[in-house]
């Protein structure tokens, strides 16, 4: 019964109310900032995590590139060279040359693509020219000799092999194997390794230097310095005769 303040009056009855719809329950404001939060840090979690598995990724794919520039610069350096035979005298530019006569050693190595690639005494005449990437000389000379290839060819029955030696990778146009591609250099290629035992095997004091063998590897005659197509010409049509 409601009450009034004053003397107590008679009752009356009350006006009819409407029916009161009872309120929707309450949701709780820190239960749904705990959740949505909570799943934000699930989200950023899982987010964090797979940037980090795609850092390591990237990581581990930039290590493979390298360690794969390092095993070609290897190859470039450090090819397993093996020489069998006494090495050739230095060559000095007198005549007569000592090491006329002389069986040249065989020697075993591998091409820029780390293929085994050798000089062996095969019964095929041989015109070796050993080359270094920084030398002027060879850089000017390989353009002009294989101008002339393109133009005439090697004479049948003679092999014509290149030496890559004295290889740096802090002097100038390195690698060798860009540059003697990038002058279309059709050769096949014996890389020497960072000891240069190739080059001293055969006796090499000067770029460019050639080494001219006949089929049971006697050294038939050497000369260095920069030659002109021509003159290299003849050491192969020599050769062709032999």
């Amino acid at each position: 019964m409601a009450r009034t303040e004053g003397k107590r009056s008679q009752s009356r009855a009350r006006p009819s109310r409407p029916p009161v719809t009872p309120p929707p329950p309450r949701v709780n404001p820190v239960t749904v900032e705990e959740e949505s939060t909570g799943l934000g840090r699930k989200i950023l979690w899982v987010g964090g995590a797979l940037v980090a598995i795609a850092a390591l990724v990237v990581v581990g794919i930039n290590v493979a590139t390298e360690e794969g520039q390092e095993s070609i610069a290897d190859a470039y350096l450090n090819p397993n060279v093996t020489v069998e035979g006494p090495s050739l005298s230095p060559y000095v530019g007198q005549s007569p040359d000592t090491a006329e006569g002389v069986i040249a050693p065989e020697v075993q190595s591998a091409d820029f693509n780390g293929f085994a690639s050798s000089i062996e005494h095969d019964g095929t005449p041989k015109l070796i020219v050993f080359l270094a990437h920084w030398c002027e000389f060879c850089r000017r000379e390989v353009p002009q000799v294989q101008n002339w290839i393109d133009q005439n060819g090697i004479p049948e029955g003679v092999e014509f092999v290149s030496v890559a030696t004295s290889i740096s990778e802090i002097r100038p146009n390195y690698p060798p194997d860009n540059w003697l591609r990038g002058e279309g250099w059709t050769q096949r290629v014996v890389v020497d390794d960072q000891a240069n035992r190739i080059g001293t095997a055969y006796g090499l004091t000067a770029f460019p230097y050639y080494v001219a063998i006949d089929g049971s590897g006697q050294v038939l005659f050497r000369v260095s310095g920069e030659q002109n197509p021509s003159t290299v010409a003849s050491f192969l049509n020599l050769l062709a005769g032999v």
